[in-house]
C-alpha cells in the first residue's frame, strides 16, 4: 500500500475515481443538475490519457533503477549538517512569510479604512478583504504578496526535507522540529484563512517521507507510518479551527454542525466536477492558446511586450450549483487552451513526465522535489490547476540553484549510527 501512496497512476485514478463516484452520487440525489454528457466524456478521456501516457513510457524506461545507476546532476552529497543547514535555512524563510502575512492584514486593514482590530476580530472579515482582488494602485500589498510566494517556496523545500528528516532521522528532536514546522506552517493558513497551502506542506511531508520508504525500505509495522501522524494531526487541526472560524460548516444549512463539516468535506470533493459540467453545458468558449497553462510565464512575457497582454487571473468566476463553487478542477485551464483535444494531449503527457521523474527522484534533490510538486499538482488535479501560481516555478528553480545534493550514497548517513574510534596502539 505504500508503495501505491507515490505511485502517479494510482494517485491520479484513486482522486479521480473519488470525485467522479461523489459527484454522480450528487447527480443521483438532485444535489447537482443533470449530468453533461460532454463534460463526463472528458473526464474518462483524461483518465484514460494520463493511464495511457504512464504505462507507455514505463514500459519504454524499463525498470527500476538500482540508485547507484540513477544519473546524478553533480552537486554534494546530502551529508546531516547540510540537511541541518537547509531545514534551517527554509524554516527562516517560513518565519519571513509570517511576518509579511501580517503586514499583509495591516496593510489592507488601513487601504480599506477599517480597524485592525475589527478585521482581527471577525474572521469573514478578514478572509473578504484578503481574498479581494488587488487593485493596481496597492503596490505594498502587491510587493507583501510577491514576498510571501518568494518566502513560501523556500519555506516548503523545508517539508520535503523534512521528510528526509523524519525517515532517516533517529530521536524525538525530529519531531521537535516537525512541529516547528508545522506550526510556521500553521500560523500561514490562519493568517491566510486558507487551508490549501498547509494542506500542500503536509502532503510534502507525506509524500517525500513515503517515497523514501519505497525506495530504501529501512523501516518495518508501526516505525514505517508512526512519524507520519504529527503532520496528518496538524492539518485536521487547521481544518477543524478553519470551519470554527469561517463558518464553512453553516453554510450548508447542516443538521448540525458535524454533518455540516463532512458534507462540507464533500462539497470540496464533488463541486469541481459539477462547476466543470456547468462551464461545459455553457459552451461558447475560445481557444487562449496557453495562457491558462502557463500563466505566469504569459504574463512576463506580456510584460516584455513579447505577446498581448491577458486579461486572465488567478481569479475564477463563482457558480451556484447549488452553493458556491468557483474551482473547475485542471480540466477547465486545458480546455480553455486547447479544447478537448487538449484534455487528450496534456493529461497523456502528464503521465509520461510521471514516469520520468519517478524514475530519476533518487538521485538528486531537485529531481526528487520536481517528482514531489507533480505529484501534489496530480493530487490537486481534480480540485484545481495549482500551476496558474509561479510559487511551484519558484521553488523548483531554488532547489536546482541552492539545494542541489546528491542523494544516491551520501544519504545512507543519515541512518548510520556514528562509528566508534579505533584506539592507537
Amino acid at each position: 500500500m505504500i508503495q501505491c501512496a507515490t505511485n502517479p497512476l494510482f494517485l491520479f485514478l484513486a482522486v479521480w475515481g473519488t470525485a467522479l463516484v461523489l459527484y454522480l452520487s450528487g447527480v443521483h440525489t438532485g444535489l447537482f443538475g443533470p449530468g453533461v454528457p460532454q463534460a463526463t466524456g472528458a473526464v474518462l478521456l483524461n483518465v484514460a490519457a494520463f493511464s495511457l501516457g504512464y504505462l507507455t513510457w514505463s514500459l519504454l524506461e524499463g525498470p527500476k533503477m538500482p540508485g547507484s545507476e540513477i544519473p546524478a546532476l553533480g552537486g554534494p552529497p546530502l551529508t546531516p549538517r547540510r540537511l541541518k543547514a537547509s531545514l534551517n535555512l527554509t524554516l527562516l524563510f517560513g518565519l519571513i512569510a509570517v511576518g509579511f502575512c501580517v503586514l499583509r492584514i495591516v496593510i489592507l486593514s488601513q487601504a480599506v479604512g477599517i480597524d485592525l482590530s475589527r478585521v482581527l476580530a471577525k474572521p469573514i472579515l478578514c478572509r473578504k478583504i484578503i481574498a479581494a482582488p488587488i487593485a493596481p494602485a496597492m503596490y505594498d500589498v502587491r510587493l507583501c504578496t510577491i514576498a510571501i510566494t518568494l518566502a513560501g517556496s523556500i519555506f516548503s523545500l523545508g517539508f520535503v526535507l523534512l521528510g528526509i528528516l523524519l525517515y532517516f532521522g533517529r530521536g524525538w528532536r525530529r519531531y521537535g522540529l516537525a512541529l516547528l514546522f508545522l506550526l510556521v506552517s500553521l500560523s500561514i493558513g490562519l493568517l491566510s484563512l486558507a487551508r490549501q497551502e498547509v494542506t500542500i506542506n503536509v502532503l510534502f511531508v507525506v509524500l517525500s517521507y513515503l517515497f523514501l520508504h519505497h525506495w530504501h525500505r529501512l523501516r518495518r509495522g508501526w516505525a514505517a507510518v508512526g512519524p507520519l501522524l504529527v503532520p496528518l494531526a496538524a492539518l485536521i487541526v487547521l481544518f477543524v479551527l478553519i470551519d470554527l472560524l469561517l463558518r464553512k460548516s453553516q453554510i450548508y444549512r447542516p443538521q448540525n454542525r458535524l454533518h455540516g463539516f463532512f458534507f462540507s468535506v464533500y462539497w470540496y470533493l464533488a463541486s469541481p466536477l459539477g462547476a466543470f459540467a456547468e462551464y461545459v453545458r455553457r459552451g461558447d468558449h475560445t481557444l487562449t492558446l496557453g495562457q491558462s497553462l502557463l500563466l505566469p510565464f504569459y504574463k512576463w512575457l506580456a510584460r516584455l511586450d513579447l505577446v498581448p497582454a491577458t486579461s486572465k487571473t488567478v481569479l475564477t468566476d463563482w457558480l451556484h450549483i447549488p452553493y458556491a463553487a468557483n474551482v473547475f478542477t485542471y480540466l477547465r485551464e486545458i480546455h480553455e487552451d486547447f479544447g478537448f483535444a487538449g484534455v487528450a494531449v496534456v493529461p497523456y503527457g502528464l503521465g509520461a513526465l510521471s514516469t520520468v521523474l519517478r524514475r530519476h527522484a533518487g538521485g538528486a534533490f531537485p529531481c526528487l522535489n520536481l517528482y514531489l510538486i507533480l505529484l501534489v499538482v496530480l493530487i490537486f488535479s481534480v480540485y484545481s490547476y495549482l500551476l496558474v501560481s509561479s510559487q511551484f516555478y519558484l521553488q523548483a528553480a531554488f532547489a536546482l540553484l541552492f539545494l542541489n545534493y546528491d542523494l544516491r550514497f551520501m544519504i545512507y548517513d543519515l541512518s548510520l549510527p556514528p562509528q566508534p574510534t579505533k584506539q592507537k596502539s
